[in-house]
C-alpha cells in the first residue's frame, strides 16, 4: 500500500495518527493543525515527525498550494456550540463551532485543486436537526452514528461523516469499568454528606453535596460493573468518579481515562497535571472507533 499524506485539522493529541498506526497504514507526511500547547506536547512526545502547521484559520491558499497530494483530510471540529447538552448553545453561530466551516473550506479547496478523490473524516456530537442538515449539506455526506461503548467502557455517542467505506459497526467487546481499572487506591474519598444524601440509579451513585438539589455531575460515582459517562474536556477528574462499594469512592486514574478512550497507557504522561491529561483525552477521539473506520482505507 502506498504511503499516505494526511492533513489533520483540530488535531488534538493526534488520535488520528494513532488509529492509522493501529490498522497498519503507513504515513508519508502527517500535517497537524492545532494551537493548544498541551495537545501539541502530547503529539510531539508520541510522534516527533509530525509536521505542525498552526492555526486552521491561517491555512490559506498559499499554504494549501504548497502541500503534496493529500490523501486523507481528518478533523473533529469543536463541539461546544452545538452540543445538545447545553441549553444556551448557539449551534454553528458559536465562534468555536464556526470552525466547522474551516474544515469545509479546506475540504472544498483540496477536492478542487489537489485531489478530487480525497478521503474524508469529520467527527462531532449529534446536533439538532437544523444544524445537522446544514452540516450534511456542506459535507455532502450523511454521517454514521457510533457509540464508543462498543469498544470501550465509556458511553460516547458521536457522528462520523466519511466517504471511507465502513464495514458496519465495531464488534461489541462488552467492556465494563472493572475491565479498565488501573489503581483502586487512587485518590479515595468519602464524606458524611455523601452517605446522608446518596441514592442509587441505574448507572451510578449520586448525592447532593450542596444541599440544594443541584444534582451536579461532580456528585456521582459510577459502578465498577457498569460503564462510564462520556469523558468530558472540563473538570474530567471530578466528573468520572468510581464507586468501589461499601461506601468507598475514588477518582479515576489518568491511565483509566486513557483506556476509556482506547489510548495506550501513559499516552498523555508528558502532561503532569492528572486533570489536564484527562481533559485532553476527553477532548479527543476514541482511538479504536477511528481505527475501525480507517480499516476501509486498506480496501
Amino acid at each position: 500500500m502506498k504511503l499516505l499524506n494526511v492533513l489533520s485539522l483540530f488535531d488534538g493529541i493526534s488520535v488520528g495518527r494513532l488509529a492509522l498506526d493501529r490498522v497498519g497504514i503507513t504515513i508519508d507526511n502527517y500535517y497537524a493543525s492545532e494551537i493548544e500547547k498541551d495537545s501539541i506536547s502530547v503529539t510531539k512526545e508520541n510522534y516527533a515527525d509530525t509536521i505542525h502547521v498552526g492555526d486552521v484559520s491561517k491555512l490559506d491558499e498559499k499554504f494549501l498550494s504548497s502541500l503534496p497530494r493529500i490523501d486523507l483530510l481528518i478533523g473533529g471540529s469543536p463541539c461546544q456550540g452545538i452540543s445538545r447538552a447545553k441549553s444556551d448553545r448557539q449551534n454553528l453561530n458559536d465562534p468555536r463551532s464556526k470552525l466547522f466551516f474551516e474544515y469545509i473550506r479546506i475540504k472544498d479547496w483540496l477536492m478542487k485543486n489537489n485531489n478530487p478523490k480525497l478521503k474524508l473524516l469529520l467527527e462531532n456530537v449529534k446536533p439538532n436537526k437544523e444544524t445537522l442538515e446544514i452540516m450534511n449539506e456542506k459535507m455532502r455526506i450523511e454521517p454514521i452514528e457510533i457509540n464508543s461503548v462498543l469498544v470501550s467502557a465509556q458511553r460516547r455517542i458521536r457522528l462520523y461523516w466519511t466517504n471511507i467505506v465502513v464495514n458496519g459497526m465495531p464488534k461489541d467487546k462488552d467492556l465494563k469499568i472493572k475491565d479498565i481499572v488501573c489503581d483502586n487506591t487512587y485518590k479515595n474519598f468519602s464524606d458524611e454528606r455523601i452517605e446522608k444524601t446518596k441514592t442509587y440509579t441505574k448507572n451510578y451513585v449520586k448525592w447532593d453535596m450542596s444541599g440544594k438539589g443541584y444534582g451536579s455531575q461532580q456528585d456521582r460515582a459510577y459502578y465498577l460493573d457498569g460503564t462510564m459517562c462520556t469523558v468530558p474536556k472540563q473538570q474530567a477528574e471530578s466528573k468520572t468518579s468510581i464507586y468501589l462499594g461499601n461506601g468507598k469512592y475514588r477518582r479515576s486514574h489518568p491511565i483509566e481515562i486513557e483506556r476509556l478512550q482506547t489510548l495506550p497507557d501513559n499516552y498523555t504522561s508528558v502532561i503532569k497535571s492528572p486533570n489536564k491529561r484527562m481533559g485532553l483525552c476527553g477532548d479527543g477521539w476514541t482511538a479504536d472507533i477511528i481505527a475501525h473506520i480507517f480499516k476501509g482505507l486498506k480496501l
